[in-house]
């Protein structure tokens, strides 16, 4: 969709995406080698009682879900940051996660052709309780025509 195709308070249902144990160690090995990721005597000795997912894991797994919508596609000129990024809950091996993206900005650029997308995203594990919540801004295409 094009900038302009935007409304706010829109919302799109994203997910579901689930995370094994061996894709959590696997992304915790390479881009966060922390033991609550990958040691199972470590983490079944903190308040977690076993190996969660680390929280990069989990926007980049529910990012990945949003991106796969095709809602926003070639559209997408860049992004332009993260306002705010919580973790929430823990994400364990084999939830089942799903979110809600909610339009919540619309700023038109004083470039034209162009304008900045704000999106709340939250994401929620199998019963739903809210592991993420996040505030994306990206610059996006207006419409050609």
């Amino acid at each position: 969709m094009y900038f302009d195709e935007f409304t706010i308070g829109q919302r799109f249902e994203i997910g579901p995406v689930s995370l094994t144990l061996e894709e959590i160690k696997r992304f915790a090995a390479q881009y966060d080698p922390l033991p609550i990721h990958l040691d199972n005597a470590f983490a079944s000795n903190t308040p977690y009682g076993g190996i969660i997912a680390s929280g990069f894991h989990t926007l980049c797994a529910i990012w990945s879900q949003w991106v796969g919508t095709g809602i926003v596609h070639n559209e997408v000129i860049g992004g332009l940051g993260i306002d705010y990024l919580n973790w929430t809950a823990p994400v364990r091996p084999n939830d089942q996660l799903s979110g809600i993206v909610e339009v919540v900005d619309l700023i038109p650029s004083s470039k034209g052709g162009r304008g900045i997308l704000v999106v709340r995203v939250t994401a929620y594990n199998q019963n739903s309780q809210e592991v993420l919540n996040a505030q994306v801004k990206g610059l996006i295409k207006a419409s050609p025509g």
